[in-house]
């Protein structure tokens, strides 16, 4: 694949000129070269560190670093999943550390499956740890008890490119959260939304795939080019 490819080569030089990203496809017409490498810049995999020159983007944090910044539960819940041949992903409050966030114990954790598989993982939790849900079982929510007693949300997801090492980039992990806190009464308040969205410099790219993902691309996308004069005189408005 260009990206393998491309990426492999970065890794190893530090820097690549657009000479030398033709020279490495040299076997591929330069149009289709120039094509993929937009693709990549739009994707935030590269990034032009100036004219001609082109770096790998800051990458997130490795799976060892993610598992000193979140709690317990995630950590085992990660290790287990990762046993048990569902495919998945955590994804909210656990995709933020290391971007001036720090995750405690007390929030459920989000948990990103194949809509096939929800069911299967909301089961499996339940069976090693404690209370899981799902998307459509909002009505439990109704119940103080039950509510309080709930450790994991189970979430559908299709676009599996939104993830790396069983963790969704800060894109889809804000855009997850915001469905839970708005939708499935998640312990967080709607006011914090804004604050976690300024912690992250959003991919325009990954956000809208987030957003689709999710179904909210009319609800959220207006966020990446908003103007934050007009959205404070609205809110003041309404």
């Amino acid at each position: 694949m260009f990206r393998d490819v491309l990426v492999t080569a970065l890794k190893e030089r530090g820097c690549l000129t657009t000479q030398e990203i033709y020279l490495l496809f040299a076997d591929m017409n330069p149009r289709t070269v120039s094509w993929h490498l937009h693709e990549e810049l739009g994707k935030g995999t590269v990034v032009r560190r100036k004219h001609g020159e082109y770096v790998l983007s800051a990458s997130i944090p490795e799976q060892e670093e993610r598992f000193g910044n979140i709690p317990e539960l995630s950590r085992k819940a990660h290790e287990m999943l990762g046993k048990s041949g569902y495919d998945f992903y955590l994804s909210g409050l656990d995709c933020m550390n290391g971007l001036g966030f720090r995750v405690d114990g007390s929030y459920p954790v989000i948990v990103c499956t194949r809509a096939n598989t929800v069911k299967d993982v909301q089961l499996f939790l339940m069976r090693e740890f404690d209370l899981a849900i799902t998307e459509e079982e909002f009505d439990l929510l109704a119940d103080p008890a039950v509510r309080n007693r709930i450790q994991f949300v189970v979430l559908s997801a299709d676009d599996f490119s939104l993830q790396k090492d069983g963790f969704a980039y800060a894109e889809k992990a804000f855009v997850d959260l915001y469905y839970c806190v708005t939708r499935l009464e998640y312990p967080l308040s709607v006011s914090e939304l804004p604050h976690v969205l300024s912690l992250i410099v959003p991919n325009a790219f990954r956000f809208r795939r987030a957003t689709r993902d999710r179904g909210l691309s009319n609800e959220l996308n207006f966020l990446l080019s908003y103007n934050r004069d007009f959205v404070k005189a609205f809110a003041d408005f309404i």
